[in-house]
């Protein structure tokens, strides 16, 4: 039989041989284009023409015939390969020119190992700020009996007035503080920008921390500059005051981080050189995404050296950072604050109901967030 079907399917090549001339098929596939090509030439040159060439289209029983047909008809869209954020825009887009062109190096890795992270999630604001000011001073008590000071690192923003809490304390010895700022606006100190005036009319003014242990940037330098001068200052405290650790970075004994809709935190953004930076205590920003466009700001090898480090995010607006930063794990560089990893202190989160609103802290309770998640959370009540 098998003999037989050979035989028959020989026969049949042969005939279509003789009774035609033989369309060359060394390709392998005839081009979708070729042949829209002869259908057209065909329609010029009449019916017959049209019977001819079907003919000829009709390839040999050996040979496998691709005809694609576009997805695209009008040409590729200008989001292929890329996705749709929540807000309905097109995500940011490769810009490769080509295999090996313009290709750089990833500036940013994680640490090895896992970090322990504490959250902590207050029923409202107030209880946040206040739970917050139980944390300072306790890290302040135990720096004080430590090493004698206590060394403080503040942002600017919201924080600074989530620290009202502090005010008339009696069980915090503010003659030993030492107040440092995370990061600082290249502007007069006093200017509405500036981190140092929003500390000094929400907290400083109020406690009796000594002037002159309030380390602010030096005015109407170049910004370059104005990092050099407030390195120098960190420099030139005393390790009572100041300890390094091994690899010689200051030990701050609590540094308290905002961190913004985009998750950067201090004026380390996402995907810059500065958030990648390796070493240094205090770098100059001199095109920050968010104005005023210079500032200065302590490094992330700088914050992952401290001892006691806080994230605070209080309210619904914080609610979609706070679940991608805790719950999904993001490229490296992309979302900043997931690169604080304190190497040998603590990480804190102070959250309320509203920026924690989004979410699954019962699935930490049984072992495990469950992320990454694929779903965008909520969005917040207008």
């Amino acid at each position: 039989m098998a003999a037989a079907l050979r035989t028959s399917l020989c026969r049949t090549l042969s005939d279509r041989r003789t009774s035609r001339p033989v369309v060359q098929q060394q390709r392998g596939v005839v081009r979708a284009q070729q042949l829209e090509n002869q259908g057209k030439v065909a329609q010029q040159n009449g019916a017959a023409a049209v019977v001819e060439q079907t003919e000829e289209r009709i390839p040999s029983a050996s040979v496998h015939v691709i005809q694609p047909i576009s997805r695209w008809p009008e040409g590729i869209p200008p989001a292929m390969g890329g996705h749709y954020m929540p807000s309905g825009e097109a995500a940011p887009l490769s810009q490769s020119r080509g295999p090996g062109e313009n290709i750089h190096p990833l500036m940013f890795t994680y640490p090895a190992g896992g970090r322990d992270v504490a959250v902590n999630v207050y029923d409202s604001d107030f209880a946040a700020a206040s739970g917050l000011a139980d944390y300072v001073a306790a890290a302040s008590a135990e720096a004080i009996a430590a090493h004698g000071a206590f060394t403080v690192a503040l942002s600017g923003g919201s924080l600074v007035k989530a620290l009202a809490g502090l005010v008339g304390r009696q069980d915090v010895d503010f003659s030993k503080w030492w107040v440092l700022f995370v990061d600082e606006r290249n502007v007069p100190l006093g200017s509405t920008d500036s981190n140092y005036r929003a500390a000094h009319e929400e907290l400083l003014r109020k406690v009796p921390v000594p002037a002159s242990q309030i380390l602010a940037i030096k005015e109407g330098l170049p910004v370059a500059h104005a990092a050099t001068h407030y390195a120098g200052q960190l420099l030139e405290l005393s390790s009572s005051v100041l300890p390094r650790n091994a690899e010689g970075l200051p030990v701050i004994d609590c540094v308290l981080l905002g961190v913004g809709p985009d998750g950067h935190v201090a004026s380390l953004f996402p995907n810059t050189k500065e958030t990648a930076a390796t070493e240094g205590w205090v770098l100059p920003v001199s095109n920050s995404p968010k104005p005023p466009s210079e500032r200065i700001t302590l490094t992330m090898p700088l914050l992952n050296a401290a001892k006691n480090v806080a994230v605070v995010a209080l309210g619904k607006g914080k609610a979609e950072v706070v679940q991608r930063a805790l719950e999904v794990q993001s490229l490296p560089g992309a979302l900043p604050v997931q690169l604080v990893q304190p190497a040998a202190g603590q990480l804190t989160w102070v959250l309320d109901q509203g920026s924690a609103g989004a979410l699954r802290v019962a699935d930490w309770e049984l072992g495990s967030k469950k992320f990454p998640r694929s779903e965008n959370p909520p969005k917040p009540a207008a």
